[in-house]
Parts: structure tokens; sequence; C-alpha cells
């Protein structure tokens, strides 16, 4: 069985995923580490990968093999292939040296320098770590089926899974002129179509109407699944789909109220304006959720009157350890992509078998914090670790409807 040895790159690049199976790395890669966590002049994202592979190893001290550099390792640069003493050539060294008493080893890096000298120089086998180039998971496909033969066979076959697809995961199907002709949710047994049924809520004083086959599909699955995670731009609709959702069920008694769940993070690159007076509400509704509320819901009244009402509940994710969300509850968590793993992980752990759970927010554009950037986005692992539950749907949403300006700045 082959053995990866990983250089420093990739360690950063693949953080908790290195410890899915053995490996082994250079002592040479724990100082470059130690290093860089420290370092002032390093990015912060890649100062915090530093910190949190540094952790996991010392967690992790059974997984894998540390091969300490000595002097051998200098004059095998020097002597054996005349390269200079520099920390890549000594973790491929180190690699090489490893190599003679272990002929299976796979050396592994995302640096294309790297790989040419670890393949040509010390005749290493080299696997490449790219860039996760995985599809990302958007909880649809769109076909187009200009052949009506094959658009029959579809409809007479409605029980077949023809294209693929994960459970709750939604089929847009377009004509040759790229229309939509049709869209079907795929349960696991059959093609469902789209919830039909109207989403009215007094609060809004209207009845929630679909601007495009995205916001379709994220309504079907705010009514249909037990947890909803809705992706998207900035002015893609998530929040007021999420909220006209919520209250329409609270309105019709299926739930009794809607629990608002955030973290108090200022905006990226924003300066802070200091301590906020007030209780924790007056505080809460002077951070970012008090304008998202004010302004879905018209005014500060109508927000103050839902939550006397005890129809809207507001809680911090730093007061999140130990409470309960309670089958008669909706969680709605907004700007989610602001979470780590772990913070979600607390987040969404609160929920009862009873409840409902709708997650929104971008991360692809919005994220406020370094360290929450990446595969250490709860937001983007939830959805990963989520997708095909037959609990669970995420829509993507493509097109931004609340502005011109909106649509062209999100360009920038």
């Amino acid at each position: 069985m082959s053995i990866k040895f990983y250089d420093t790159c990739a360690v950063l690049e693949l953080g908790n995923k290195i410890f899915e199976e053995p490996f082994v790395i250079c002592s040479k890669t724990i100082e470059e580490l130690e290093n860089i966590k420290t370092n002032a002049r390093k990015d912060e994202s890649i100062k915090y990968k530093a910190r949190n592979i540094i952790r996991l190893l010392t967690k992790n001290e059974d997984k894998y093999e540390v091969v300490i550099y000595n002097c051998e390792i200098y004059d095998l640069l020097k002597y054996g292939f005349n390269l200079d003493v520099i920390p890549d050539n000594i973790i491929m060294a180190c690699a090489y040296q490893y190599s003679e008493k272990h002929k299976d080893i796979i050396f592994c890096t995302r640096d294309l320098a790297c790989r040419l000298a670890a393949k040509n120089i010390f005749s290493l086998n080299v696997d490449s770590i790219d860039d996760n180039n995985e599809e990302e998971y958007k909880g649809f496909k769109e076909i187009v089926i200009s052949d009506d033969t094959e658009m029959a066979y579809f409809y007479e076959h409605l029980n077949e899974n023809i294209y693929n697809l994960l459970v709750n995961e939604y089929l847009i199907i377009k004509n040759i002129d790229c229309e939509v002709v049709d869209c079907y949710r795929w349960d696991g047994d059959i093609h469902l179509a789209l919830y039909k049924k109207g989403v009215k809520s007094l609060s809004f004083g209207d009845k929630l109407k679909p601007k495009d086959i995205y916001q379709s599909m994220a309504i079907d699955s705010l009514m249909q699944n037990t947890i909803t995670i809705i992706s998207g731009k900035a002015g893609s609709g998530k929040s007021l789909l999420s909220l006209m959702a919520a209250m329409h069920l609270i309105e019709n008694g299926k739930y009794d109220r809607l629990v608002v769940m955030f973290n108090p993070l200022k905006t990226f690159g924003a300066k802070d304006m200091g301590f906020y007076g007030g209780d924790f509400l007056e505080k809460a509704m002077q951070n970012f959720i008090g304008q998202v509320l004010i302004t879905k819901f018209g005014d500060r009244y109508a927000v103050d009157m839902l939550i006397q009402q005890e129809k809207i509940k507001l809680v911090s994710m730093a007061d999140a350890r130990g409470m309960e969300i309670r089958d008669n509850e909706i969680l709605w968590i907004t700007e989610g992509q602001n979470t780590n793993i772990e913070l979600l992980k607390l987040c969404l752990s609160r929920a009862s078998a009873g409840c409902k759970i709708f997650l929104e927010g971008d991360y692809t554009s919005q994220v406020d914090s370094r360290s929450f950037d990446g595969d250490n986005n709860g937001m983007r692992r939830a959805i990963d670790v989520l997708k095909g539950e037959d609990i669970f749907g995420h829509i993507q949403l493509k097109n931004v409807w609340r502005s011109k300006i909106a649509d062209l700045i999100n360009k920038m």
C-alpha cells in the first residue's frame, strides 16, 4: 500500500483531509508552519491555515510520521544533487531518503517547480495537489432536451433517475432555445413537481411570487424540506424568501416562532463604531440583523411587535450553547457564511427533531473574516455534508433582482 509524503504547501491546501489516511511529513514542514503562523507579513488566511494544521497535528500524532532532517540531508543536497540547501529541497531530499527504505511512497505537492524537481531530479513518484476543482453543488441540474422522444421518455418514466440526481436535487428542463420548460425534484423514488400552493404572509402584506425558476425551487425546498440552505449574491432574494416562507408557516399555525440566530460580526474592512448602548435586544437591533429585519418588514415598529408577540426571537451565536430549538420553532440563520465549521455545527445541533431550519448566505464573496474562508467555512461544509440527505435541500440563486445597480456592483 502506498503512503503519501506531503510538502508544506500540500499540507496547507488539504488541511484536515490529510488525516483520512496515514502520511509522512518532514520536520522542516513543521518549522515552516510555525514560522507562517507568527509571520506578520503573511496573509491572515494563510496564518489561520497554519495555526489550524498545527493544532490538528498535535491532536492526531498517531496518524502520521515525521522524518527528521539532519546533516546527511545537507550532504545529499550539496554533493549528491548539487542543490542549494533551501526548505523545498530539504523536504524533497527527506522524501528521497525515506523512499530508499519505503519504495511505495508518493510525494504530494501543489507547487509546479517542486513537482518537476521531485520527479526529474529525485526520481520520486509524484502526485499533484491542485486547487479543489470538484464541481460546486448548486442543488440542481440544468439540461436541454431538444428531442421529442427523449422528452416523452422522461415524462413516461418519472420514477427513473435518468439524470443521476441526488435526493432532493432539482432538474431544470430547457428546450433548444434554453427556455425553461419544466422543473422537478427527485425525492429518491420519483420526480415531483414543484410546490404549487400560494405562500402569503400578513406580516408582509403580500403573496410570495418567485421571480425566476431558481426562486421557485428555493420556495419548494423551504416548504418541503426540514433543512434548506439558500446561497447566492447580494440582492438575489435569499433573506426575503426565507422570511416570507417562515412567516407564512407561523401565521398558518404550522409553527409558533421564528428563532433568528446571528453572528454579530462587523463587515470585513469596516471600522467598528465601538460600544453599543442598551440591553441585548437594543444592541441586536443596532447590529446588521436589526437592519435586515427592519428592511424586510418595513419599519422598526413592525419588528418590535413581532418580538413582543413572541413570534420572533433573536439569539446571538455567542449564546447558542445549551439552548434548544423546539419542535414548534423555525431556526433562521442569516449571513451563514460568517461561521466556521465548529460554530455552525454548534448552532445546528441545537435543533430538535420537529423544528425547521432555514440557512442562507453567500460564502463566495461576502465572508467577513478570513478565518471563515475556504474549507473551514461552515456553510460550505454543511452543503457538502448534507447534500443527498432526504431532509435537506439546497438552492444556489443565480440572478440578482434588487436593482440593476446591485447586479452591476457584484462584478466588482
